[in-house]
C-alpha cells in the first residue's frame, strides 16, 4: 500500500491493524499519535518500524495515508485540529460517520475511504469492508485477511449494522454456560467447555466456504438435538426481532432513527 501509515487513534482496532501487519514478512512503517500513550509505547517497543510521534499533526506530516480511528463524537475535534494536505489518502475507520460528514472537516480534499476493520485482523483473518474502491487501501487490508468492496455508501453501512452483533454473540455464549453452572459445573469447566465447543466451529468458518444453510444442514439430523434447539429457539419471532434490531442499528449509524 504504502511505505508510512499513520494511525490517529491508538486504540483496540488501531492496535490489531498493527500487531496483523506487522506479523507479516514486510510492513510499512507505522505513526501513532499520543492519544493512548501507554498503547501506543508498547507497539513501538514491541515491533520495528512503529513510531509514536509527539502530535497528531506529526502523524500526518511523516505519513502518505492517515487511519483515523477515534470515537465517532470526537471525529470532529479532532479533525479541526490538523492540516491534511490533498496528496493523503485520509482512511476513515470511524463508524457512522459519513464520507458527506468528513468532506468539510477536510478543505484540502484529500481522498477518503471509509473501512470497518475487526479485531480478527490482528490474526490476518478478518474481512474488511472498504468504500469507495481504492486499490491501495484494499491491497493492505487484503493482507490482513480480505476485503469487501461496497457499492454504495448504504451498502457500506448495513455491515456497520452488523459489527453490533458481537457482543450478542458472547452474551449466547455467556447464556449457555450459565446454564450449565445451574446444573451444577463449576464456572472454569463450564466456560472451558463453551469455548472449546464453539472454538472449533469458529475454525471451521476460517476454513470452508460453505454456505451458512449447509453448515446448518450438516450440523444437524432430523429429528436430532441440534435441530430441536434450533428450530425451538430460532423460531419466526426470534428470527425477527433480530433482523428488527439490526434495522433499528442501521438506522442509527445513517443518522436515520
Amino acid at each position: 500500500m504504502t511505505s508510512a501509515i499513520g494511525i490517529i487513534g491508538v486504540g483496540e482496532i488501531a492496535s490489531a491493524i498493527v500487531e496483523g501487519s506487522c506479523g507479516g514478512d514486510d510492513h510499512p512503517d507505522f505513526f501513532l499519535s499520543p492519544r493512548n500513550a501507554e498503547r501506543s509505547a508498547k507497539l513501538a517497543n514491541d515491533f520495528d518500524g512503529v513510531k509514536v510521534c509527539a502530535s497528531n499533526q506529526e502523524v500526518i506530516d511523516c505519513s502518505e495515508h492517515i487511519i483515523l480511528a477515534v470515537l465517532p463524537q470526537q471525529t470532529q475535534a479532532v479533525l479541526t485540529e490538523l492540516d491534511i494536505p490533498a496528496d493523503r489518502t485520509f482512511i476513515s475507520a470511524v463508524a457512522g460517520v459519513s464520507v458527506k460528514e468528513l468532506s468539510p472537516l477536510l478543505p484540502q480534499n484529500p481522498t477518503i475511504v471509509r473501512v470497518i476493520p475487526l479485531p480478527p485482523v490482528r490474526e490476518r483473518q478478518g474481512v474488511t469492508p472498504v468504500y469507495p474502491a481504492h486499490l491501495g487501501v484494499e491491497e493492505f487490508f487484503d493482507a490482513l485477511g480480505g476485503t469487501v468492496v461496497a457499492d454504495s455508501e448504504q451498502l457500506f453501512s448495513t455491515l456497520s449494522a452488523t459489527t453490533a452483533t458481537m457482543s450478542a454473540y458472547y452474551a449466547y455464549l455467556q447464556t449457555i454456560a450459565d446454564w450449565l453452572v445451574q446444573q451444577g459445573w463449576g464456572r472454569t469447566d463450564a466456560d472451558s467447555i463453551v469455548r472449546g465447543q464453539f472454538a472449533g466451529l469458529g475454525n471451521k468458518l476460517a476454513t470452508t466456504d460453505s454456505s451458512f444453510a449447509d453448515l446448518v444442514a450438516g450440523h444437524e439430523t432430523p429429528g436430532g438435538l441440534n435441530e430441536m434447539l434450533h428450530r425451538e429457539w430460532m423460531d419466526e419471532n426470534n428470527v425477527a426481532a433480530l433482523s428488527t434490531s439490526l434495522d433499528r442499528v442501521f438506522a442509527r449509524v445513517t443518522g436515520k432513527d
